[in-house]
């Protein structure tokens, strides 16, 4: 079955490297991941986006293939690696799990399982191409309420859209489908982005609304005036998220024992 996936907005994109410049993501997470690549040279970034960990690796020196099925993602990737003149990243537009990659020593799907990624033929095959160690980041609940508008859509009647499939459906895809062991671990991060001023609340009010698919404009504008904090002495519109990093090695490569929980 075919999916539309919606197309981010340049405003969304330019948002979105803001957050990762100033905020826990990915930050967080890439130290926890860097510790246990210390023999790697490669890295595939399946569902890329417009490259938080692509960059990540890049920087830290490895060979990255990026891959992402929405072209205007790959196009703000490429015009962030111009910028700051990072020269080992790969980028690749295609489908999972039909796209074609060279296999890695290391993988990561970050907030990409909810397509095709995220079923058991498309882990499969990032298993596949992966020689030693894979990472997911999935969402810890269901519901998507980032910027912490769960109280919002409860004011303006709207249900809150969810994330394809929750952390324990992809540990039973690990687990009953594919007989393969992972770890886990549990994070809360911030992924949240600075504001120039007050007087900016006003567009940061439209972009939040037509990010989370709330019309009502004033409403969400009301809304990030009360989430709105001071944070490194700058104005930050907070988006507190509860995050499960799934980390998958191959057995050749480590004994690491399964520790799946539910």
């Amino acid at each position: 079955m075919n999916r539309i996936k919606k197309v981010w907005t340049n405003d969304q994109i330019e948002n979105y490297y803001l957050g990762i410049k100033y905020s826990d993501y990915p930050n967080i997470f890439w130290e926890k991941i860097q510790i246990q690549l210390t023999d790697c040279k490669t890295l595939v970034d399946i569902g890329c986006g417009p490259g938080a960990f692509a960059i990540k690796a890049a920087e830290y020196g490895l060979g990255v293939q990026a891959v992402d099925i929405n072209k205007k993602h790959l196009i703000a990737l490429e015009c962030y690696i111009n910028k700051f003149k990072l020269k080992n990243i790969k980028l690749i537009n295609g489908e999972w799990p039909n796209v074609d990659v060279r296999k890695s020593d290391a993988s990561i799907c970050a907030y990409s399982l909810g397509g095709e990624i995220g079923t058991t033929s498309g882990i499969k095959k990032v298993l596949e191409i992966t020689n030693k160690i894979a990472f997911f980041i999935i969402p810890y609940y269901r519901q998507q309420t980032d910027f912490s508008s769960k109280e919002l859509y409860n004011k303006v009647g709207i249900a809150p859209p969810q994330f394809g499939r929750s952390f324990k459906e992809t540990l039973e895809i690990f687990g009953q489908q594919l007989n393969e062991e992972v770890t886990f671990d549990i994070i809360e991060n911030d992924f949240g982005m600075p504001i120039e001023n007050m007087d900016s609340i006003p567009y940061y009010s439209e972009y939040l609304s037509d990010k989370l698919g709330i019309p009502d404009i004033e409403a969400v504008e009301k809304h990030l005036k009360q989430i709105l904090v001071t944070k490194n002495e700058t104005l930050w519109i907070p988006n507190y998220r509860k995050s499960v990093m799934l980390i998958w090695k191959r057995k050749q490569y480590s004994n690491l024992k399964a520790n799946i929980k539910y």
